[in-house]
């Protein structure tokens, strides 16, 4: 069969661009033709067009307020083409780039079912009804396969009547996350599994294979790596692991999130094959982020990570991590935490996720 897939990746977001490339590899897995909906996520949010539009303007018309703009600036360039270096390369993208609603229900007619998914697809903040399926009639919606959506909140409150809906209407889903299947189940009535997120799915040696392709040079010769999404930094924390592994701190600069770590060497130059490689080859990894603490996993890599938001916080993300640490028996290494770790329930996890890929895909 033909899969269609409708995924973000929109931001330059390390965790989304592996996640879309790690959804498109596992569909191949079970032997169907995969392809990535080159989908433009900024139509349903215009205001997401006016800062990159200007910046690119500035760039081009070297319009530089101060040399430190020149600096941000340069940074954004270089690091959007390492993105796009790796979409190109990496990700099986449709010829035709949609924006509407119109254009995938036009497009949908080229695939036997649609995967959405992963990553927060169904973030009640960021909503886009193309996400649930809302391009095709409701009559249609048997072909949209939910696989680890996320909602990115642990509250039920900030869904709308028509998200809601819009979940019913669907024939299958699943979520990333145990709060987020609860949430679900509470809207629809039904029994929703928790499965793992796709990059988790595939073997170390693919992840391996990439990363080394994108070493990044000039490297202390020992560092522990820290990416952080947040803008909380546990500095103390982060000069007490250094100190304790003989290392340098080696932090990945992303231009959009800048984090105020204070660090040895700022990796700038880096876009998600680069990614890989530092996690592969750092001490420690201490990351505020999802997907930093799966590829820390894969790579065997020691690592420590914090919460990024507070229990207050309506967007409070945390549920993943906690998931996360839960599945891989590694709930140690949440900072903080005085948990021991359980037995890995990993493997029985994937089982489950890879059945119900396959039966939704049947």
């Amino acid at each position: 069969m033909k899969i269609g897939i409708l995924t973000r990746r929109y931001g330059h977001n390390m965790g989304s661009s592996l996640q879309a490339y790690a959804m498109a590899e596992l569909i191949r897995s079970l032997g169907h033709e995969a392809e990535i909906i080159d989908y433009d996520e900024s139509s349903a949010h215009l205001t997401w067009k006016i800062r990159p539009l200007m910046e690119h303007l500035q760039w081009s018309m070297h319009l530089y307020k101060n040399a430190a703009n020149k600096e941000y600036l340069a940074h954004r360039m270089a690091q959007e083409k390492r993105f796009a270096d790796f979409e190109k390369h990496y990700l099986p993208l449709s010829r035709e780039r949609v924006s509407s609603a119109r254009a995938l229900r036009r497009i949908a007619t080229r695939y036997d079912k649609i995967v959405v998914g992963s990553d927060q697809i169904w973030s009640p903040f960021l909503f886009d009804p193309n996400y649930f399926g809302a391009f095709l009639k409701e009559n249609e919606r048997a072909k949209v396969v939910p696989y680890a959506p996320s909602v990115g909140t642990s509250e039920p409150g900030v869904f709308s009547e028509q998200e809601i809906n819009l979940l019913r209407s669907l024939a299958h889903l699943s979520c990333r996350e145990e709060a987020g299947a609860v949430i679900m189940s509470e809207f629809t009535g039904r029994e929703v599994p928790t499965v793992l997120d796709p990059t988790l799915m595939l073997a170390a040696d693919t992840w391996q294979s990439i990363s080394g392709n994108h070493a990044v040079p000039a490297l202390p010769e020992k560092y522990v790596l820290t990416y952080f999404l947040g803008k909380d930094i546990p500095h103390d924390a982060i000069s007490s692991i250094a100190a304790d592994c003989k290392a340098k701190v080696v932090n990945v600069a992303m231009f959009n999130k800048p984090n105020g770590v204070i660090a040895d060497v700022h990796a700038w130059q880096v876009g998600p094959g680069e990614f890989l490689a530092l996690v592969g080859g750092a001490s420690h990894v201490l990351t505020d982020s999802f997907h930093a603490t799966i590829f820390s996993h894969i790579f065997d890599r020691p690592f420590t990570v914090f919460e990024r938001f507070k229990a207050s916080e309506r967007q409070n993300q945390n549920s993943r991590i906690h998931t996360l640490l839960s599945v891989l028996g590694k709930q140690s290494c949440l900072y903080g935490s005085n948990a021991c770790d359980a037995d890995s329930i990993f493997e029985l996890q994937k089982q489950s996720s890879l059945n119900y890929l396959k039966a939704a895909l049947l």
